[in-house]
């Protein structure tokens, strides 16, 4: 009786690790592929301000939304390839530059975005105390699969603002400034760049 009880566990154990097995294996419909595009950023800010970590995160918040259809990856290691071999200035460097520090990666496309410095100009009246704040932002765009530009340009904002007592700061007219460029650079996006 021992052994019958015994063979029937043996056969109860093997029948459940069959049963398992089936289900853990993944079936063709399970399987999820990526179809997004991807897109690697280049960030730099150069505007050397007190307050740069909100520039920053003013920038990359705008991009995440602008670009949710692509697999978005961050492009410092690839600011560090072209800064080994020279180019430690972006904005002047040749596409091939920038697309050969590309070269094996599975990346469709690449978005270059630097933030320079704000210029200010302060005015002053009778009455008033005003602050002028231009904001220049250089941007690429390219197209890594046919080696191509999709956009190559620099954009360029100016914000003003005053008061009577003298009480207006740099970094709410530099956000209003950067505002602006941004909704010009939503534009451009969404213009050259395929799905966004």
């Amino acid at each position: 009786m021992r052994k019958i009880l015994l063979c029937l566990f043996a056969l109860l154990l093997a029948a459940s690790s069959c049963f398992a097995a089936e289900i853990s294996q993944p079936t063709d419909e399970k399987k999820v592929v990526n179809t997004k595009p991807t897109i690697a950023i280049l960030y730099v800010n150069n505007a050397k301000t007190t307050y740069d970590k909100e520039l920053t995160t003013k920038i990359m918040t705008n991009l995440d939304t602008q670009l949710k259809n692509y697999t978005i990856i961050a492009g410092d290691q690839y600011i560090e390839r072209l800064n080994k071999v020279g180019i430690s200035d972006i904005t002047t460097s040749e596409r091939t530059d920038i697309v050969d520090a590309f070269k094996g990666e599975a990346i469709d496309y690449v978005l270059f975005v630097e933030l320079q410095p704000f210029v200010r100009k302060e005015r002053i009246t009778v009455f008033t105390y005003g602050i002028d704040m231009t904001a220049v932002m250089p941007i690429k765009i390219i197209d890594l699969k046919n080696n191509k530009y999709l956009y190559n340009g620099k954009l360029t904002e100016f914000a003003t603002d005053s008061c009577v007592f003298g009480l207006v700061g740099n970094k709410s007219v530099s956000l209003l400034a950067l505002d602006k460029i941004l909704g010009k650079m939503n534009v451009i996006i969404k213009d050259r760049l395929p799905n966004s």
